[in-house]
């Protein structure tokens, strides 16, 4: 694994911006929530060690088969910490060597891995950028692509290289009573069960490539030949919405759930391997569709909140009625959070002297 890699990832990535930034820091700022709802904290210093898995997977299927076949890297558990304050969320995590110690079964993969989230009160924004090489099949056994068996190792294939960049964005509708930040940026407290819709849109671009199609050899005859991609183009975009809603046991125990579809445009530049070995260049615009998933449950207070946080962000390629091409980013977090009464002076000079210039 690149740690170099991982520690500009957590240290840049988990950037955010809220859109109160420029609010002055006392208790007028919770004015922005309904204050039975929703405590706001943004104004003190919010402090985090957490541990965190984030993933990638690609997908390809052909219904009229019934053929699936998926790859997925070899992810890596890292712990880290960081701290949340008025306009600004920094996170430094380092990989576990303990936990990630499966590499002769699942095989190498390097990777640059940069999510990050921007949730102001009525916007919650994903943003992604991730680069990986080298990814196990996690659909069939070495045996059933005719590998020869090798203990409990999985079928790899380090020559598949991939890059994703995305973002994708919603406007909370009941945003006075409802906080994102309460769960998933621990910068607020929700403090009663409130829900709200969701609309927005999204647009990704991902590229993928291998030294020979992405279907394995074996199973050639499940998939058409438009699914023999050795390199592939991908650019969507479209319209989303769903519904999220925070449920709130006794002030503290919450689970929050969003759920979120959206539908658009895929347009595919793809090059398809022909049985002779040789390549050909195929495009397509056709439909696209998205499926974004965020949970999380845990104990929040005034000072302290303890739990755990799930994002997944899934996309699919229509390539004809019964084919097509998928992939998905996501993280896992267990945060240990703990808020401390103080204001952090240096940070709020830099944060009042950008927002001045921005009035002016």
């Amino acid at each position: 694994m690149q740690k170099w890699a991982i520690l500009i990832t957590f240290a840049l990535a988990q950037f955010s911006l809220k859109a109160q930034i420029f609010a002055p820091p006392d208790s007028s700022y919770n004015a922005k929530f309904d204050t039975n709802y929703v405590k706001d904290f943004t104004h003190i210093l919010t402090t985090r060690v957490y541990l965190s898995s984030k993933f990638n997977s690609m997908t390809l299927s052909d219904d009229s088969t019934g053929a699936t076949v998926a790859y997925r890297p070899n992810n890596q558990v890292n712990m880290g910490f960081g701290f949340s304050y008025r306009a600004f969320t920094l996170n430094i995590g380092f990989g576990i060597g303990v936990l990630n110690t499966d590499d002769d079964v699942l095989g190498e993969t390097s990777y640059f891995d940069a999510q990050g989230n921007m949730y102001s009160k009525k916007i919650a924004t994903n943003l992604f950028f991730q680069t990986y090489q080298g990814y196990y099949i996690d659909s069939h056994t070495r045996e059933q692509l005719g590998w020869p068996e090798d203990g409990n190792k999985k079928a790899t294939r380090r020559d598949i290289r991939q890059s994703n960049i995305g973002l994708s964005s919603l406007y909370i509708f009941n945003n006075d009573k409802f906080s994102y930040r309460a769960s998933f940026n621990q910068d607020a407290w929700q403090k009663k069960s409130a829900g709200s819709g969701l609309l927005g849109g999204y647009a990704t671009y991902f590229t993928v490539r291998g030294d020979s199609s992405l279907v394995p050899s074996a199973l050639d005859s499940l998939f058409s030949p438009n699914m023999q991609i050795k390199q592939g183009n991908f650019l969507d975009f479209g319209i989303m919405g769903g519904y999220t809603h925070s449920f709130v046991i006794a002030k503290h125990v919450f689970v929050t759930l969003s759920t979120v579809g959206g539908l658009g445009l895929s347009i595919m530049r793809n090059s398809l391997e022909l049985p002779d070995g040789s390549t050909e260049p195929r495009s397509k615009t056709g439909a696209g569709y998205v499926f974004q998933g965020r949970f999380a449950m845990g104990w929040n207070s005034e000072r302290n909140y303890v739990g755990v946080s799930y994002n997944n962000e899934s996309s699919w390629s229509v390539q004809t009625r019964n084919e097509r091409f998928g992939w998905s980013v996501g993280n896992f977090r267990i945060n240990y959070v703990h808020r401390f009464n103080m204001r952090v002076v240096p940070l709020d000079k830099i944060f009042d002297g950008i927002g001045n210039l921005i009035k002016k």
